[in-house]
Formats: C-alpha cells, sequence, structure tokens
C-alpha cells in the first residue's frame, strides 16, 4: 500500500534491464516489468497491447505469468487463462514442487482452483486446493498461505457450508495481518463481509465490508475496489437500502466497464437486475412477519439447521425453533 515506492522500485528496475540488452534484457522485457503494478493499478489495456507484441521467451516470461493469468482470468476469457495453467502446470494438480518460481506456481493452482469453482466442479477445485497446501508445505513460503485460505473459504461457500467457509476466512485475516499483506488482507475482509450478509449478520458485514473498502483505497486498486462494491451492493440490498446499493453499483459499474472484466460486468448486472426486481410493485404479504422472524427465514431459504441459526443468531436453539414454528404459522 504504499504507491510511490512501488512505482519507483519498477522504475528502477525498468532503469536497470535497459542497460543489458542481448543478455536477460530487450525492449519488450523492459516493459514487462511494469506487468505485476500495471494489473493491480487497472492499465488493462496497456497490458493486452503488451501482449499482442508477442510472447517473452522463457524462461524470462515465467516470472511474470501470475500476472497474465489474473488478466485472463479477470477478463473473462477462460480458455487462456486454462492454457496458461496446463503450461505453468504441465502434470496438473499432480505437478511436483521444485521446478519454476513458486510464487508462480502457488498462484496458478489458486488460478485453476477458482476456475474449477466458476464451473461449479467442486471435486477438481479440491484437488487444485490440496495441491496448493502440499506447496506451502514443501515451501515453507509465507506469501500464498492467507490466499490459500481464502480459496478454502470460497470452495467451502458453494458447497454450503457457511461456518467452515467463515473459519477459513478468519485465518486468511489472521495471516494476512502478521506479517501485513493488505491485498491478502483486503480479500479476507471481504470474504468475511459477503460471508456475513449471507448469513443474516449484517451489522458484521458492514464492519468487514468497510475495512476492505479502506484498503482498496490504500493500494490505488480499482478492480479490487469494485469488486468490494458489489459486495457492499449485496449488503446493501439485503439492509433494503434501495439507494445505497445502486451507488455502489453504478461505481462498480463505471470501474469494471473501463477495464473490461466481464465476469464482474456480468455479476453487477445480476445484482442490478434483483435490486430493479426488488423495487418492483408487488402483492402485499399475506402475513406479518416480524424483522427477526425475517432474519430467520433468510436463513431457512439458505439451508441452515435450527441449531446453525440458534448460532448465527446467538441464541439457544429452543428460540430459533420457536421463531421457526412461527414463520410457518404465519406463511402457512
Amino acid at each position: 500500500d504504499d504507491v510511490a515506492e512501488r512505482r519507483r522500485l519498477v522504475a528502477a528496475t525498468q532503469a536497470v534491464w535497459s542497460k543489458a540488452p542481448g543478455t536477460i534484457a530487450d525492449d519488450h522485457f523492459v516493459l514487462f516489468a511494469s506487468f505485476p503494478l500495471s494489473y493491480c493499478e487497472g492499465r488493462w489495456d496497456e497490458m493486452r497491447a503488451l501482449v499482442e507484441r508477442g510472447p517473452l521467451a522463457p524462461p524470462i516470461r515465467f516470472f511474470h505469468y501470475a500476472a497474465l493469468g489474473a488478466l485472463a482470468y479477470a477478463s473473462g476469457d477462460t480458455a487462456t487463462a486454462w492454457r496458461l495453467v496446463r503450461e505453468v502446470l504441465p502434470a496438473g494438480p499432480a505437478t511436483e514442487p521444485g521446478d519454476g518460481a513458486i510464487n508462480t506456481l502457488l498462484a496458478y493452482q489458486r488460478l485453476a482452483a477458482m476456475l474449477a469453482l466458476d464451473a461449479h466442479d467442486l471435486p477438481t477445485a479440491r484437488v487444485w486446493l490440496d495441491a496448493h497446501d502440499r506447496f506451502l508445505q514443501w515451501s515453507g513460503s509465507v506469501p500464498g498461505r492467507a490466499e490459500g485460505q481464502i480459496g478454502w473459504a470460497t470452495y467451502c461457500r458453494a458447497t454450503g457450508d457457511l461456518p467452515r467457509a467463515v473459519r477459513h476466512a478468519t485465518v486468511a485475516r489472521t495471516l494476512a495481518e502478521q506479517p501485513r499483506q493488505p491485498l491478502a488482507l483486503l480479500a479476507a475482509w471481504r470474504t468475511l463481509g459477503a460471508l456475513a450478509t449471507e448469513a443474516g449478520r449484517l451489522d458484521q458485514a458492514e464492519g468487514h465490508l468497510d475495512a476492505a473498502l479502506a484498503l482498496t483505497d490504500a493500494c490505488a486498486v480499482p478492480y479490487e475496489r469494485a469488486l468490494t462494491l458489489l459486495a457492499q451492493a449485496e449488503l446493501r440490498m439485503a439492509c433494503a437500502q434501495p439507494t445505497q446499493a445502486s451507488a455502489a453499483l453504478d461505481e462498480a459499474h463505471a470501474i469494471l466497464m473501463t477495464l473490461g472484466a466481464a465476469p464482474a460486468l456480468a455479476r453487477a448486472d445480476a445484482v442490478a437486475a434483483r435490486l430493479a426486481a426488488d423495487a418492483a410493485p408487488g402483492p402485499a404479504s399475506p402475513t406479518s412477519l416480524t424483522t427477526r422472524e425475517v432474519e430467520v427465514l433468510r436463513l431457512i431459504a439458505g439451508g441452515h439447521t435450527n441449531r446453525e441459526i440458534a448460532d448465527v443468531l446467538g441464541v439457544s436453539v429452543h428460540t430459533a425453533r420457536s421463531h421457526v414454528v412461527h414463520i410457518f404459522d404465519k406463511t402457512g
């Protein structure tokens, strides 16, 4: 989150590499020194133009693959993302550690897991996350540990196991705090916020997402800001605050359009459609549910048991069961 210093380091790197023509460097390679930072700071058109000039020769290009994969994934280019996964990890999740830059290998294992989750292929996602854990254990790497826990949180959320997802996201936050890794910490806060929204813990969700949004400003990362604004829009909808939800959506949409982040744009459009549907006039409710009963109803709809509802709301199982009975009586 030291924006000036990270830019100074890129400029210094380019200056050094420009003095080594014919060895490891050429003009193309020197420009690639800014590639990871360009991804973070949202200069995606600049990255795409650089890629169109042609690939770097191995092994130098290997060090830029993490940003290449991230760009392909965020742009919705699934075919390119999978191609890069196969190139970096030719034996798939069975690839053995030791041949390549560890952080690049870890990044591509996480990328493969997310691609599988997006395709609703939970068994494949789990295999990739297990491989990521194995590489972390082998290498002793500190970078990647928090991100790995976020990956497991996303997997558990997809399986419907919200309590376990929260545990993984909480571990991710702790790992990202010491030593401090602002981008991983941002993702952990955002994941915790989304999970709290889904569970109906709206006050907690607001605190988590406010922390994430503050980090997007400190780190100057527009794509991460847009993703966090989408999570905030969903929270505002859950809080019945359509004006605030619409404002968050509008800002997110503007950022995502500039970047060309197709998957996140599709998500923004889906949230906007839900918001419009909620605003449309509908039949009056024949029930008279209390605010707490509506909160419980959300959890029932999410597939939670009475015990899980009690844990989420901080009440006894008897109280949770009583709410459920009243809801069933009122709704028939």
